[in-house]
């Protein structure tokens, strides 16, 4: 009896995810992986609890909550009013709990963060959050964690699925096809396998968590083969959205291993890459391992703007990527922002002859937006930017949510910015929804 009442109850909040059209589609994965280390590490030390409050709505949410001692918070732009709502109501409540809070928006607003949050964990946070309820247990805590050196993701094991309920987990609709019918009905979920991202594109790498998390590092091939089997052993799994930033590693003899690691176990799985990975034998290596379907952040078609937002490709080869992913009968989604940068004033034309030409099995078009910790949020004027909005519940915009919506921006550019003369908000909007309308009608638009 006295273990049981010196247990720990830990409670990792996943906030109701509001702003989607299907809350579901985002899965808590680092609340899956800290909830699996802390499991590991503590044993029946604690009691570990995953509180989805995903669908639920916010002023309500907090009912939901049990009593823990310590609640744990990722911190994300678009769900922080809310996480700070959700810490005050749950003061006046259980005010002995403590709150620790991480992720992307704590690396960029460490100052902010602190004023609402008693510890923040920066970084990697496998090691430091079991530093966190050590210091809780014995000497108590400090104010600040931070990971000074990126970890090995493969010392730690890979997330447990048990904190979720299973209608929560498995589900059908993930793999659906445009040109093949069956794949709506396999059981998926969803996956990550690598952390990190190389390359430092201006609107949306974070310079702060580059720093604290540099590079990209993936799972060991065959801890990627043994999480797959789980996922098929345990919850009957069919079919994988593989969330990677770069599905398939730049290296050729990583990709080889990793793709063989998936091919191993016979799941059909789809994902997302850079239109400069994909390759021949790559592509038909992808086929071979069950991909079905990828994902291309092609962006723009215009080059002066890929070049003003450092993306390091070019059209050419998202030209080469597409192709060659129909050639090996996996179906090219590529996503395209309107908006950007150093767009020409014919952008809607050159998009829609890029499109045709090109024939995408699918267009995830979205419309630009500034998000707090990238490089155009932190110099604005560099890229003919005057005015950025802070209300972060405004810093994404998901179109399509509603029968009638039209999206709004969340900046705006200077009349004459550094390259020429720029667009409006009112013709970037109008821009933006003539192509969706043009996709909608070719049964290509993703909405």
């Amino acid at each position: 009896m006295r273990q049981f009442m010196a247990m720990i109850k830990i409670g990792f909040i996943f906030p109701s995810s509001h702003y989607l059209f299907n809350p579901f589609k985002g899965d808590p994965h680092t609340h899956l992986q800290i909830l699996t280390v802390l499991d590991q590490h503590f044993g029946d030390k604690v009691a570990l609890s995953l509180i989805d409050l995903r669908g639920v709505d916010r002023d309500l949410a907090h009912y939901r909550i049990q009593e823990c001692d310590i609640y744990l918070h990722s911190l994300y732009t678009l769900d922080y009013n809310e996480q700070v709502s959700i810490v005050t109501e749950l003061r006046n409540r259980f005010p002995k709990a403590k709150h620790i809070g991480g992720g992307p928006h704590a690396a960029v607003y460490r100052e902010e963060c602190l004023r609402t949050f008693d510890v923040l964990v920066l970084g990697d946070g496998e090691e430091s959050i079991t530093r966190v309820v050590n210091d809780f247990m014995s000497s108590g805590l400090k104010r600040v964690y931070e990971q000074d050196n990126p970890i090995d993701i493969n010392r730690y094991p890979y997330p447990s699925w048990k904190f979720l309920p299973e209608a929560t987990i498995a589900r059908r609709g993930m793999m659906t096809l445009k040109h093949k019918e069956g794949y709506d009905k396999l059981l998926g979920t969803t996956v990550v396998f690598s952390r990190g991202c190389p390359f430092r594109c201006s609107y949306c790498a974070m310079p702060q968590m580059k720093t604290l998390s540099p590079g990209i590092r993936y799972r060991d091939p065959k801890l990627v083969e043994e999480e797959i089997e789980y996922l098929k052993r345990d919850y009957g799994m069919e079919g994988l959205n593989v969330l990677d930033e770069i599905g398939i590693p730049l290296s050729m003899e990583e990709a080889v291993s990793h793709l063989e690691a998936i091919g191993r176990t016979g799941i059909t799985w789809r994902g997302q890459c850079r239109v400069d990975g994909v390759t021949p034998d790559i592509a038909r290596l992808a086929r071979e391992s069950g991909c079905v379907a990828m994902g291309l952040g092609v962006e723009s078609v215009s080059q002066k703007a890929l070049n003003l937002v450092r993306k390091q490709i070019d059209a050419e080869q998202a030209r080469t990527a597409i192709r060659l992913l129909k050639e090996n009968d996996i179906e090219a989604r590529i996503y395209l922002i309107i908006g950007l940068p150093g767009e020409p004033k014919d952008v809607v034309e050159k998009t829609w002859s890029f499109i045709e030409e090109t024939n995408p099995d699918l267009v995830i078009l979205s419309i630009f937006s500034v998000r707090p910790g990238t490089e155009v949020f932190d110099n604005p004027g560099r890229f003919g930017i005057k005015w950025v909005s802070t209300e972060w519940d405004n810093t994404m915009h998901m179109f399509g949510r509603y029968e009638e919506e039209v999206p709004t921006l969340t900046f705006e550019y200077e009349k004459s910015a550094p390259w020429e003369e720029s667009f409006s908000n009112e013709r970037i909007i109008s821009n933006y929804m003539d192509l969706q309308a043009r996709l909608r009608e070719c049964g290509l638009s993703s909405l």
